[in-house]
């Protein structure tokens, strides 16, 4: 038990019939999946379910994308990363597939198909709703178990993440566990703690900005990218119509007076870059925030990256979510980097899912942090205080239901 969540500590599973979600939704170019983090990253939950009747649920995308595909190579890279069979049933719910899973033996291991497939999945319903939709009447009575392990998708109320706790005992998988243990030690354990936010989607950062600010979790807030760049606009500097244009862009429905109003109460918190780094002939320049003109921002500058350097690390606890830049160029990689390296000195170090956990691998940095979080979106709302609606309905339910028949 974790916070009040269940896992697989608190069931006997051996011998059972378990349906486990994942999240091994992927890169994919050409019907070729580019990224296997996600996978790899379940394989400590699947290797302890191995002498289980085990039947995975996940998606791919999502209906009118160009990657929305069958999961039949998703099983390919399942079985090569398990050294056994992760045999692909091209269905989810249909008679042949019921009679298939109740065939199982021990150690067999089925995937089906890519739930997105199913219209009931993805509606606006809750999880007792969800529990009478077809896709979960035709399965759950063939499992003695169900297991959340898909932490980047528990902040969605999708048929086939919140449908079967209200019919079926439910705990999480050791993946959604660690990922729970790290971000709740970022955000109650002990020690000075620093956030650094950046990246592109300023609405997330204020979200998470907002939570460690007034709840005094965070002693600094490190801003970087594009939400450092809209509250340097708040400060009253003047950035350029090409960057201001990008931060009306970004920013959604973000309050300009209510962030006013964030940055005047907490401003001797709140770290914001001295100087940036804009292309020039072809080339990387530096300049001060002052010399910006109408040129585009494309990362922090060596000052600001100098800076950092020396204070991150000075903390027993770093958090960072969003890249300080555009990292993809490679002339502008030089403040995601150097800012990760800073993250990973730190006593216990965490790095958000999305584009910051990419940058990480990028610069061979991902080993060296205590966590790498495989959820984007999940990640945010955790950090922001907002609970994950998947692993509440598992709570709710075993307190309910289930906690005294297992």
């Amino acid at each position: 038990m974790i916070e009040g969540l269940p896992t697989l500590d608190d069931v006997e599973y051996d011998g059972k019939a378990v349906l486990i979600r994942l999240d091994i939704n992927a890169p994919i170019v050409n019907s070729t999946i580019l990224d296997t983090t996600r996978f790899e990253s379940h394989i400590p939950t699947l290797e302890e379910l191995e002498d289980t009747k085990l039947v995975i649920l996940a998606h791919q995308s999502r209906p009118g994308k160009k990657d929305f595909t069958p999961l039949e190579s998703h099983a390919e890279v399942l079985s090569r990363l398990l050294g056994r069979e992760v045999e692909y049933v091209d269905e989810c719910f249909s008679k042949r597939t019921v009679e298939r899973i109740r065939r199982m033996k021990r150690g067999e291991v089925l995937m089906l198909e890519n739930v997105m497939f199913y219209a009931e999945e993805r509606l606006d319903r809750n999880a007792e709703e969800h529990a009478t939709s077809y896709i979960v009447r035709r399965l759950y009575p063939n499992f003695d178990l169900f297991v959340n392990d898909a932490f980047s998708a528990s902040h969605r109320g999708h048929a086939s993440l919140i449908g079967f706790p209200p019919v079926l005992p439910s705990v999480v998988g050791r993946l959604v566990e660690k990922e729970v243990s790290a971000l709740n030690k970022a955000l109650k354990g002990e020690g000075r703690k620093v956030f650094i936010l950046g990246g592109a989607k300023i609405d997330d950062s204020v979200k998470v900005m907002k939570n460690v600010l007034v709840r005094n979790i965070a002693e600094k807030v490190v801003l970087t990218g594009v939400v450092a760049n809209y509250f340097l606009m708040l400060e009253g500097k003047e950035i350029g119509e090409v960057n201001r244009k990008v931060v009306e862009d970004s920013k959604e429905k973000v309050s300009d007076k209510e962030m006013l109003e964030l940055l005047k109460k907490y401003r001797d918190r709140i770290i914001l870059p001295v100087d940036v780094a804009i292309e020039e002939d072809g080339k990387r320049k530096d300049i001060s925030i002052e010399e910006v003109d109408d040129r585009r921002i494309m990362d922090i500058g060596v000052n600001t990256i100098s800076m950092l350097m020396d204070e991150i690390p000075s903390y027993e606890v770093a958090v960072i979510n969003g890249p300080s830049g555009v990292f993809e160029d490679e002339r502008f990689t030089l403040g995601t980097f150097e800012v990760l390296k800073a993250v990973a000195k730190a006593g216990f170090s965490v790095v958000g899912g999305g584009h910051i956990s990419t940058a990480a691998r990028m610069a061979g940095l991902d080993k060296r942090m205590s966590h790498v979080s495989t959820g984007g979106g999940a990640c945010i709302r955790f950090l922001s205080g907002e609970k994950l609606v998947a692993l509440e309905v598992i709570k709710e339910y075993w307190e309910k239901k289930w906690s005294q028949s297992t």
